[in-house]
């Protein structure tokens, strides 16, 4: 008898906590991020006519790392959902476009669309004995529209002038509202311009980082870091590479 008295016990105090749950309400769903996408592919190179210093090999990273560093621009305007190169660089080895060389522009469209990216900017990059400039097309991925043709020019010895005058143009050819004046103030405080020098490894790291080389890609991190200590991109992205491989001075 007892043993049934304990049993209805266990039972009703069972139900009563099932019915309890029922009641209480559903977790809301998670938001799903309605800002438009924005993705910028490698940079191609073009004619280049550069100096003695400057290898095929300088611009291989150069056009890999320009764009990394124009994705970080980009990413400081909080109207936009950047996505990160790293998830860029998955979805192009997924579909077999992830050889050395040129993206066919015919898949430009379809690559925005599996990543969810509205935006999707091509760039080449080219040097004429050390004016450079880098030409960039804007794609709207949904109808496979080219928006906007723009180009920024510069010089090798002040690489990293060209950066944010390129995610700035890329913004109003996306037709996506500019980044605030004192936003933008902030990210230059947080994120000052690095030399050339500094630039030129930290890209140099990027293409050792696609090539599976954390060695030598924590190497040229390291090394942009000694000549710009400043360099908090090349910092941050060398401890994503590699947790505290850079750590803070």
């Amino acid at each position: 008898m007892l043993r049934t008295k304990a049993s209805l016990a266990l039972a009703l105090t069972t139900l009563v906590a099932v019915a309890a749950r029922a009641q209480q309400p559903a977790p809301a769903p998670a938001q799903q991020d309605s800002r438009p996408g924005l993705a910028i592919l490698d940079f191609d190179i073009g004619l280049t006519m550069g100096q003695n210093h400057e290898t095929a090999a300088d611009y291989d990273a150069l056009r890999r790392g320009l764009a990394s560093l124009t994705i970080s621009e980009v990413a400081a305007n909080p109207s936009v959902r950047v996505v990160e190169r790293a998830q860029l660089q998955q979805i192009l080895q997924e579909q077999n476009l992830g050889r050395e060389g040129r993206v066919d522009p015919s898949t430009v469209s379809r690559i925005g669309r599996l990543i969810g990216a509205r935006y999707m900017v091509t760039g080449t990059f080219y040097d004429n004995r050390g004016v450079v400039k880098i030409n960039t097309r804007v794609f709207n991925s949904e109808t496979g529209e080219v928006l906007k043709t723009s180009e920024v020019t510069g010089r090798m010895d002040n690489l990293y002038d060209l950066v944010p005058r390129l995610a700035q143009q890329l913004m109003r050819d996306a037709g996506l509202p500019p980044l605030e004046r004192r936003a933008s103030d902030d990210f230059r405080q947080a994120n000052p311009a690095p030399p050339t020098p500094a630039v030129m490894a930290y890209s140099r790291a990027v293409l050792y980082a696609d090539r599976g080389d954390t060695n030598r890609a924590v190497e040229q991190y390291r090394h942009a870091l000694e000549t710009f200590p400043q360099y908090t991109q090349a910092r941050a992205a060398c401890n994503a590479l590699q947790a505290n491989a850079c750590p803070a001075t």
